[in-house]
């Protein structure tokens, strides 16, 4: 229906209030006109929403022409909304599409390697801004390195530092060392840094983009030296990256559609009570359009038929951190064991093992070297064999019947045994789950510099010297190993707001 149409319609219902569009009249009477002109009662929050957009005069009276124009008003903004909803609608339409077909292509030619990462994984990384505050006078700029390669940003003015590179690094195995540094011209001349951080990758996950704000610390990790911001993301499988792209365009849809549907409902319940009997039924023609909105978003999901995506299913794999806190609580159901046995047999290599281990865990709530499980795994070989043959020799005279101990005796006899028997099954349940470690941490099987190892088998003063050699070695490395400035710009969805539009949500 045209807006004239509108007008006509609007005039000749508003006649059987007054004749004079000029005259003032109060809130009560003309919302009572309304009521009376529904079948149901005028919608209370359209109708403050209205009221509270009209000029007024004394007592709060109001012109019926100036109600009239913010009804065309409400009306011009809900029809362009729906307008704009319905572009972005079959832009969300084709989005999917692409995604589907992306997704049906990439789902039998991606591969994984060992770790379970695609082929193709890759980490992004794009450096926005900062605050610098270690003292210096020349530009500054961000080196950031992920295992050995390593790239540079351009130069920014220190006071107000803006980069806006974007870098991206291959991942392999998850496991990769990635930090960034910021240095000045000054500070690179002396081989030394401003400041650094290092980046978990496992933060990252779940493939989205994350904005971080990172504080950058001195060489010596005790005085911030800069406030770095940075967007961060990990592709570890583009099969299901891109199968939440198509969750969150679905829900999009959705949200767009609900919104479409509040829009025509809103402006039905404005215009409710200015249907003619001769005329209403041509003044909602304007449903036909919803209708055409509600063949629109079939269409669109009639794409699920074709491709059916399942919600992306946690991650239940076991970490290595997870396997060490089970090795740990092994450990102590193994210790109440060899103080159970104890009372009658002396378990002095279990017991030699079990402060080995205990001290282990208590300076390792996280793995980070390989070699004290290795020396430990040997140590509880070393201790199984011993059990076995004092198991055999001790177990003998049950096996050919030559038992000679009084009730008592062999009642203690028997404890033993079965004590025994108990603490080889739990070194065997320690044992497999060192290997699980051994098998989920290549890196750190390389790893044989171990901080525990020199604590115990080094002296104090040497290992404070290996600490500054290691410092130092790795604020030269970012100075030494600088690349030119490569910037590969990747490209990274961006998630806006939405807000709502409807009427009853503006105030």
């Amino acid at each position: 229906m045209s807006q004239g149409e509108i007008i006509n319609n609007m005039d000749n219902v508003l006649k059987q209030l007054t004749n004079n569009f000029n005259e003032l009249i109060s809130r009560e009477q003309l919302l009572r006109f309304l009521d009376q002109r529904c079948i149901q009662l005028f919608d209370r929050i359209i109708f403050e929403q209205l009221y509270s957009r009209m000029p007024k005069g004394i007592n709060g009276y109001v012109s019926v022409n100036d109600f009239k124009q913010i009804v065309l008003q409400a009306y011009q903004t809900l029809t362009t909304k729906i307008a704009q909803s319905s572009t972005l609608m079959d832009q969300k339409r084709n989005e999917l599409n692409t995604i589907s077909t992306k997704l049906k292509q990439l789902a039998n030619t991606e591969r994984y390697n060992n770790y379970n990462i695609s082929l193709q994984s890759t980490l992004t990384i794009q450096i926005l801004d900062g605050i610098v505050e270690f003292p210096g006078n020349s530009k500054v700029y961000i080196k950031i390195g992920c295992d050995e390669i390593i790239y540079q940003t351009k130069y920014a003015n220190r006071n107000q530092p803006q980069w806006g590179d974007t870098f991206t690094f291959p991942i392999k195995t998850g496991q990769e060392e990635v930090w960034l540094a910021i240095l000045d011209e000054e500070s690179s001349l002396n081989k030394k840094i401003g400041g650094q951080v290092q980046l978990q990758l496992q933060q990252y996950y779940d493939q989205k983009i994350h904005e971080e704000e990172l504080n950058l610390m001195d060489q010596h990790n005790i005085t911030k030296s800069a406030i770095i911001k940075i967007t961060v993301q990990w592709i570890h499988s583009q099969t299901k990256y891109l199968e939440q792209e198509i969750l969150e365009t679905q829900q999009q849809m959705q949200e767009l559609k609900f919104d479409i549907d509040e829009y025509n409902n809103d402006i039905k319940a404005i215009f409710q009570p200015f249907q003619l009997e001769n005329v209403g039924d041509k003044f909602y023609q304007s449903e036909q359009s919803q209708n055409q909105q509600q063949q629109i978003v079939n269409q669109l999901y009639s794409t699920q038929q074709n491709y059916s995506v399942e919600p992306p299913k946690q991650n239940t794999e076991i970490t290595p951190n997870q396997w060490l806190r089970i090795s740990l609580i092994l450990t102590l159901m193994f210790f109440v064991s060899t103080i159970a046995v104890s009372f009658i047999k002396t378990q002095y290599l279990d017991f030699l093992i079990l402060f080995y281990s205990l001290w282990f865990y208590m300076n390792n709530f996280e793995l980070q070297s390989l070699l004290h499980i290795k020396i430990m795994t040997f140590m509880y070989i070393m201790s199984i064999i011993y059990d076995g043959f004092w198991l055999f020799i001790y177990f003998k005279p049950y096996l050919k019947n030559q038992v000679k101990f009084d009730h008592q005796e062999d009642t203690f006899h028997q404890y033993t045994v079965v004590f025994c028997i108990l603490i080889l099954i739990e070194k065997l349940f320690i044992i497999l789950s060192y290997f699980n470690l051994y098998l989920k941490c290549p890196n750190a099987r390389q790893n044989i510099f171990d901080e525990q190892y020199e604590i115990c088998f080094g002296s104090y003063y040497q290992k404070k010297l290996i600490e500054s050699q290691k410092q130092t070695q790795y604020s030269s490395k970012v100075i030494r190993q600088g690349t030119p400035n490569m910037k590969y710009v990747y490209p990274m969805q961006s998630q806006s707001q939405r807000q709502r539009y409807s009427l009853r949500y503006v105030q």
